[in-house]
């Protein structure tokens, strides 16, 4: 078996493990780190270039011709051409890293001017006397109106501003969203102005803090879902939300909760309080969009799957119980259908589909695979149900990616499995089961129907060592991942976790397939793939496409976009304009139902079938 090597990620000091061999740039987005790879990993761009400050390979030809000779002595490299030999210790600088700061500077294609909704200034207010008898805030607003005309404010900041002026000694800070003044501070705070993004997913939650007087992102924060414990699923979650007793309130309090939470952990990172985060924004599936804000979600579960509401919402932070300024703004990216949602708009927003002549095809695999295919010409959105199996549910040793995860499958003469954290396994992730099925139907364990054949139906030329990892099971053929398992037991891969993998990926294909269809396009025609969320950033594209997950394209035309729909609540969070762009992508983008389409359903059953080799 293959070494396992040490790889030490800063300036975050993220620690992993991965085999002596693998690329850097595998190694680095184990880590959680995304690399800017606009060339696929081709090495043509230099985009992915780190510093690595502990034994250095010597420079590919592609390394040599993207960095100059003063880079190469200081340890830069090219993290698609490096390979992992030893133990390394690497700068990972942020201009590298994909949509970190670039939403001010360049980010995919594109640029993006710092423009926020809220703003602030600093004015000096005149002081009451015998002979000036105007209100506070009369001269609050004739302080502002060689800057803003117009302005109004709800009661509660009337209540607070007579404090703020005499505390202030006449000069205040004013914090405008449009022509309304939503905070009043005394003295100057302008230097103090911060918003949230939120990417709420249905398993994971994810905020990152935003300074919003420079753009730059200053802390990110993520938790677990809690609504999990109501369900894995959208359909199981607006279940309990009609059947559960005040189960719609639950729900919402949790998430709720769980963004507080994040708020407060994103603030103790910066050294601010709460209240200088003004403004939060929000992207997610529909049925999280619908349980933040306390909609009843019963129309998304019922044919024929109708939002109860497509556009953005925004609404104050102190009616949502927002752990922040109280009469700050919440802004939901808006939907664009029942199963397709802010998430997605996000996505397109980030991946700058909005103004891009090429014909794109953007993927977010989960539960629900979400799907876009189009240009600036027009798009089409479909959603799939590709089930759990690739986030490591009904799988036998199913798990997230998490230590302790099998992640990588390599078989030859025998089977080599990497292990996130570097520990004895536990069970295998989603990446490392795409691994097991490409490397056995690549073997020919594994039929193109699917079917795992015995021991004894092998070719000849199949290596002992894997005929000794087919053993016979209480539901029937099993081939052991790895014979170190938890309680001494091996973890192994049955016949029914391919079949749950036949399942998701059918889905995925048959909902490409289909959108191809819509727009009379073909696979050939498809200039790139973009792969979105941290499970598709993990995916290894050739495995991938030989289980017939990925359209079968060039390997350089399928890139890796990371936290698309975060990065898309960033932009409307730093952007005013993006919000327009979300609008008319919510809009614009036709939304396909399959459940009714025989078309799709053809595509599937096709779709279940693996690839010829």
């Amino acid at each position: 078996m293959r070494k396992s090597l040490r790889v030490e990620i800063q300036p975050e000091g993220r620690v992993v493990n991965v085999l002596s061999g693998a690329s850097l740039i595998e190694a680095v987005g184990v880590a959680g780190v995304i690399l800017d790879t606009p060339c696929g990993g081709a090495g043509h761009c230099g985009k992915c270039r780190v510093q690595v400050m502990k034994n250095a390979t010597e420079p590919t030809q592609a390394e040599l011709d993207c960095l100059g000779q003063e880079e190469i002595d200081e340890g830069y490299r090219l993290a698609c051409q490096t390979k992992v030999l030893d133990d390394l210790v690497v700068r990972s600088p942020y201009p590298a890293r994909m949509f970190q700061q670039k939403i001010l500077t360049g980010g995919v294609d594109r640029e993006v001017r710092l423009d926020p909704n809220i703003r602030k200034m600093a004015v000096s207010v005149a002081q009451p006397s015998l002979e000036d008898q105007r209100s506070d805030f009369d001269r609050l607003v004739d302080a502002l109106d060689d800057n803003v005309a117009g302005v109004w404010a709800e009661l509660d900041i009337v209540r607070s501003l007579p404090g703020a002026l005499r505390m202030g000694e006449s000069v205040v800070t004013v914090a405008l969203e449009g022509r309304e003044i939503i905070g009043v501070d005394p003295g100057d705070t302008t230097d103090c102005l911060f918003g949230a993004a939120f990417d709420i997913g249905t398993t994971t939650v994810v905020g990152m803090l935003l300074d919003l007087t420079t753009g730059h992102q200053v802390a990110v924060a993520a938790r677990t879902n809690p609504q999990v414990a109501f369900g894995d699923d959208v359909i199981s979650r607006i279940q309990h939300a009609n059947d559960a007793p005040d189960g719609r309130r639950q729900l919402q309090e949790a998430i709720i909760d769980c963004i507080n939470e994040i708020i407060a952990d994103l603030c103790g990172q910066a050294g601010i309080s709460p209240d200088c985060v003004y403004e939060v924004t929000f992207g997610g599936n529909t049925t999280m969009n619908h349980l933040l804000l306390g909609i009843d979600p019963r129309s998304l579960g019922e044919m024929p799957f109708v939002a109860a509401i497509r556009e953005a919402v925004n609404i104050k932070a102190r009616d949502l119980g927002m752990n922040m300024r109280p009469g700050g703004n919440i802004h939901g990216v808006p939907n664009i259908a029942g199963f397709v949602g802010g998430d997605t708009v996000g996505m397109i927003l980030a991946a700058g589909m909005l103004d891009d002549d090429r014909l794109l095809l953007a993927i977010d695999i989960g539960t629900n695979g979400e799907i876009v295919l189009g240009s600036k010409a027009g798009m089409v959105s479909c959603s799939t149900a590709a089930g759990p199996a690739f986030e490591g549910a009904r799988i036998r040793f199913g798990m997230r990616a998490s230590v302790g995860a099998i992640d990588k499958v390599v078989i030859n003469s025998d089977v080599e499995v990497n292990v996130l954290g570097g520990v004895e396994p536990r069970g295998i992730c989603g990446t490392g089961l795409i691994d097991a099925i490409a490397e056995l139907l690549r073997c020919g364990i594994i039929e193109p129907t699917g079917r795992l054949q015995k021991a004894d139906e092998l070719p000849a030329d199949v290596p002992d060592a894997l005929r000794e990892r087919l053993i016979e099971g209480e539901t029937g053929t099993e081939f052991v991942l790895a014979w170190n398992g938890p309680d001494g037991k091996p973890i192994v891969l049955t016949q029914k976790d391919v079949r749950e993998a036949q399942l998701g990926k059918g889905a995925i294909s048959a909902g490409v397939a289909t959108l191809l269809a819509e727009l009379d396009a073909t696979v050939d025609d498809l200039d790139a793939v973009l792969l979105a969320g941290a499970f598709g950033n993990f995916i290894r594209r050739s495995q991938a496409k030989r289980i017939g997950l990925l359209p079968d394209i060039p390997t350089e035309k399928i890139r890796f976009v990371g936290n698309a729909a975060g990065t898309g609540a960033k932009m409307v969070l730093a952007a005013r304009h993006c919000r327009a762009d979300t609008e008319r992508i919510s809009r614009e983008c036709r939304y396909i139902e399959l459940a009714n389409r025989i078309d799709f359903q053809a595509a599937f059953a096709e779709a279940m079938m693996f690839p010829e080799s």
